[in-house]
């Protein structure tokens, strides 16, 4: 969704939606790691959830894949091995995501993975604005400089229930939560308002 597309919707969040994207990954770089586990939750500025997608996914060159970071989001080489195909993954993902404002937290580490992953398997898509909790509960913090900006953290201080830590659709589902508290808390209260809180 463009800003064009925000300054023409009705004048009601009800109408501005957001794509609130989250993966799991083997590492931390996504020029040599790999998106083992991606999610997307679609949620309109009242906060509902209006569609979600989420799957395991098997690399695009599995013979070159280096299983990693098991320890963190539990995710086996063999669930990886059965799990749907990149391509497919990110076709229903770029999919889910057109129309939507694309959001996550720490989104540059997302959207690395995301850029990253569909070069690979020869898909086109570039996002150009987005939504960062991250830098929006930053935004929100003020003179207390002893917040903590994780998910876990911020979570935490806004009351905010997970099924499962470092699962990406219990991640995607609770940084939609966050997303609400934080549009609440900016005062973005119109679909004019909205590109307030892009990053680009």
């Amino acid at each position: 969704m463009t800003s064009q597309e925000l300054s023409t919707a009705p004048n009601t969040m009800r109408n501005v939606s957001f794509a609130v994207v989250d993966f799991e990954t083997t590492g931390l770089n996504p020029e040599i790691d790999r998106i083992v586990q991606l999610a997307a939750v679609i949620v309109n500025g009242e906060g509902h959830i209006v569609d979600s997608f989420d799957t395991i996914v098997r690399p695009e060159s599995p013979d070159e894949y280096q299983h990693g970071a098991e320890h963190i989001h539990g995710i086996s080489a063999e669930q990886v091995s059965s799990g749907m195909p990149l391509r497919k993954a990110l076709e229903q993902l770029w999919s889910i995501n057109a129309g939507h404002v694309f959001t996550a937290h720490n989104a540059a580490f997302d959207l690395g993975f995301l850029h990253a992953e569909s070069k690979r398997v020869g898909l086109e898509g570039h996002v150009d604005v987005h939504v960062d909790t991250l830098e929006l509960a930053r935004r929100t913090t003020g003179a207390d400089t002893t917040r903590k900006h994780n998910l876990f953290a911020l979570c935490e201080h806004y009351g905010i229930k997970r099924d499962k830590e470092h699962d990406a659709k219990s991640d995607a589902t609770a940084t939609a939560q966050l997303l609400m508290h934080l549009i609440k808390e900016l005062g973005v209260e119109t679909p004019d308002q909205v590109a307030e809180l892009f990053t680009s």
